[in-house]
């Protein structure tokens, strides 16, 4: 808003007419345009710009025309059908549609002095393993398995595999709202169904509520975390990570990420080691953690807790420390997420506070994310 103008030319009779004149007129309506449609509309998609795999499948997708604006309120048009070839890109893909404009020309390409000069709207696409820093809008996402593995549309829409078209993160134009948050699981020290099945009911109970949230199960430590509202690592008995799976949680966290730790206590030997790991892990980070107490900001909403809630165990108060971007706990929520608990199934009540809490933990997320994309 700061460059918006806020003067506007008065036309008077016999009043010069320069190029400058001329341009910072209807500068003023072009910019005042771009702002209306972005704060009464929202950066996103306008209409159509759906994206399918090619029939039959390979390395291109197919982009239908459709109309977006991008977070600077330029409005993108693609008038007609676009192939377009991702080529043999591996790991996770964001395909982005970006605004542009040609230089200046005439319509018959010579430039005859005194004929108007026209310049072109453009469009360009590309896929990229990182979020482009300007402003843009996401048509789709991929998580590349191998290099130039055929494209396929998603069996399963809100759960798409390796290869397969992701369109979850498609943002609409048609209100400001906040985007859909996504979150990595990532099992260190073994595998295991229950934090997934956990992170996922999570996951629903959050969209039933109006807040878009979508979970990638297994997800890989070392590549592509930075797309993530939030990395969710789980611990299931001793581990050791490697230089590059060292240098991708660093690079998170220094970019602004948010990093939350916990370990498995299904199995409690499993558990104490998987707790001994995250010790030396948070050390060779450089991470000092802090009690989280009444009054910190994970407890106080959106739903309000005098302590954290318990955990999978029936037992004793979780441990649960925090610092800046890492919560590590010890309560084993992902279990408890979907209905189980040390010695039996989990009361409504306490299903219904982790459940609370884990939207608290998201919400953080969530807030630190936006921070990060206004810093950019």
């Amino acid at each position: 808003m700061k460059t918006l103008p806020t003067r506007r030319i008065k036309a008077t009779d016999g009043m010069a007419v320069t190029a400058d004149v001329w341009e910072e007129a209807h500068n003023y309506h072009r910019q005042h345009l771009e702002l209306h449609a972005l704060l009464s509309h929202g950066a996103g998609l306008a209409s159509g710009l759906q994206v399918v795999a090619n029939d039959p499948p390979d390395t291109a997708v197919y982009i239908r025309p459709g109309v977006a604006v991008d977070p600077s309120g330029r409005t993108i048009v693609l008038n007609e059908p676009l192939t377009y070839e991702v080529g043999a890109g591996e790991g996770r893909l964001f395909l982005v549609i970006s605004y542009g404009e040609s230089h200046a020309r005439s319509s018959n390409g010579l430039d005859a002095e005194g004929a108007p000069m026209y310049v072109q709207s453009q469009f360009s696409v590309e896929a990229t393993s990182v979020l482009p820093p300007g402003p843009h809008v996401e048509l789709a996402r991929l998580m590349r398995t191998r290099r130039g593995a055929v494209i396929t549309d998603a069996q399963d829409a809100n759960a798409p595999a390796g290869n397969e078209l992701d369109l979850r993160f498609r943002r609409s134009s048609a209100a400001v709202s906040a985007g859909p948050a996504s979150v990595a699981l990532v099992h260190l020290g073994g595998s295991g169904a229950h934090h997934g099945r956990g992170a996922q009911a999570l996951a629903r109970g959050l969209r039933a509520n109006n807040r878009a949230v979508w979970v990638d199960d297994s997800a890989p430590v070392d590549a592509g975390l930075s797309g993530y509202t939030l990395v969710y690592l789980v611990g299931h008995d001793t581990f050791q990570l490697s230089a590059n799976e060292m240098n991708a949680l660093y690079g998170l966290l220094q970019s602004g990420g948010t990093l939350v730790a916990e370990s498995c206590r299904r199995d409690a030997g499993a558990g104490s080691r998987a707790e001994a790991a995250f010790v030396a892990l948070f050390g060779a980070l450089g991470l000092k953690l802090e009690s989280v107490g009444a009054g910190h900001r994970l407890l106080q909403g959106p739903a309000l807790f005098n302590a954290p809630p318990v955990g999978f165990e029936t037992g004793g108060a979780p441990q649960l420390q925090g610092g800046e971007g890492v919560l590590y706990t010890t309560a084993d929520y992902g279990c408890l997420w979907h209905g189980e608990r040390r010695g039996g199934p989990a009361s409504r009540e306490e299903i219904r506070a982790a459940h609370e809490f884990g939207g608290n933990v998201l919400d953080w997320a969530s807030e630190r994310a936006r921070r990060r994309a206004e810093r950019k």
